[in-house]
């Protein structure tokens, strides 16, 4: 069994810095390359094997064992960088590689060719089940660009929680509104009150997101990211287009994300920054 989980490779410094990350978890979700753990306050930390990178609240091994393998659906503690895998394993993680979810990329130049490519892989069959999602975050986008700040409440709430996955396309939308959105205050140039009235408004409604929604909204609120989100926008900052067009494709794929939901709410934000959300 120890072999079968393979070497911790990296793990998120923030579930070592944090007395709160710490509890007594179960297994909510399993496949061949994650192991979604939750505890009873609802905070989830995933294991994941080598293919994913590191990400908020992840710990990054070298391989999990097969889904074939029965492994205790309850009873894992994590405490004091220890990850204790009842009568299986302890997994320390405090000599591992530690990988910082909290990311600080300023965006300051409108990536016109990122928005193209995304445009075209938002236009690609796989993303017909993001058709229902267009009305609602179309009223979000309106009630920002007519300023109707006092009315933002409604349409997030018609945005949260949408969609029938365990990780709903509203939620990840959102996370792309709010990471994008994040990342062009960070380079002064983008006017923010909208995006602080949305990040406000997105918080009060955590309660109608999924569990695994409310999480990763939690992480975008506060500006933490996976390894490949972080890559995906500080290639945004490059701009370059054969690289952006490849990495917006692997960004569409990743389903811990649900990737092509998230590119919804980056294309969302990019248009009103392209429709004159900068300070002049």
């Amino acid at each position: 069994m120890n072999k079968t989980f393979g070497d911790v490779m990296s793990v998120d410094k923030y579930l070592l810095h944090n007395s709160g990350c710490e509890g007594v978890f179960v297994i909510r979700g399993r496949s061949k390359n994650k192991i979604m753990l939750l505890d009873l306050n609802g905070q989830i930390i995933n294991l994941v094997a080598a293919p994913y990178g590191c990400g908020p609240n992840f710990i990054q091994v070298r391989s999990l064992p097969p889904e074939d393998v029965p492994l205790p659906e309850d009873g894992w503690v994590f405490e004091k960088g220890v990850l204790t895998v009842p009568d299986v394993i302890q997994l320390n993680l405090n000599s591992a590689q530690k990988f910082d979810s909290n990311a600080y990329i300023a965006l300051k130049n409108f990536p016109g060719h990122m928005k193209n490519v995304i445009g075209r892989r938002l236009r690609q069959p796989d993303c017909a089940f993001l058709g229902e999602l267009k009305e609602p975050l179309k009223n979000l986008s309106l009630s920002i660009k007519e300023h109707r700040l006092e009315n933002v409440d409604l349409p997030v709430i018609d945005v949260t929680g949408h969609g029938n996955r365990s990780f709903p396309a509203g939620d990840a939308a959102l996370c792309g509104m709010l990471l994008t959105a994040r990342c062009f205050a960070l380079g002064g140039r983008f006017k923010e009150v909208w995006a602080q009235r949305l990040t406000i408004e997105v918080r009060r409604f955590l309660h109608r997101a999924s569990n695994i929604g409310r999480n990763w909204l939690e992480y975008a609120i506060s500006g933490r990211m996976t390894e490949l989100q972080q890559k995906f926008f500080k290639e945004m900052i490059r701009d370059i287009e054969n690289i952006d067009e490849s990495f917006v494709q692997i960004v569409s794929e990743d389903e811990l994300i649900n990737g092509r939901a998230f590119l919804a709410g980056v294309e969302v934000t990019l248009e009103l920054i392209k429709n004159g959300f900068f300070n002049s």
